[in-house]
């Protein structure tokens, strides 16, 4: 996933912060505006992967769980 970004003006806030610091005042200010849906998913690990084997019926996989018969 590719990061965006946008530039816009400084506000007044960080104008003056930059002063109280005494560092160079910003012309522009870069910000993150990927969607936060994306870094979500970004972050998500893939499903982990079922037990049950391939072409069983879940309700028997159910049941020889239950009765601890295994798969």
């Amino acid at each position: 996933m590719d990061r965006k970004t946008r530039t816009r003006r400084p506000t007044p806030a960080e104008r003056h912060a930059a002063r109280a610091l005494g560092v160079a005042e910003p012309t522009e200010v870069t910000e993150d505006v990927t969607p936060t849906a994306a870094l979500h998913a970004e972050r998500l690990a893939p499903p982990a992967k079922s037990p049950k084997p391939a072409g069983m019926q879940t309700a028997e996989w159910y049941a020889r769980r239950a009765t601890g018969k295994g798969n």
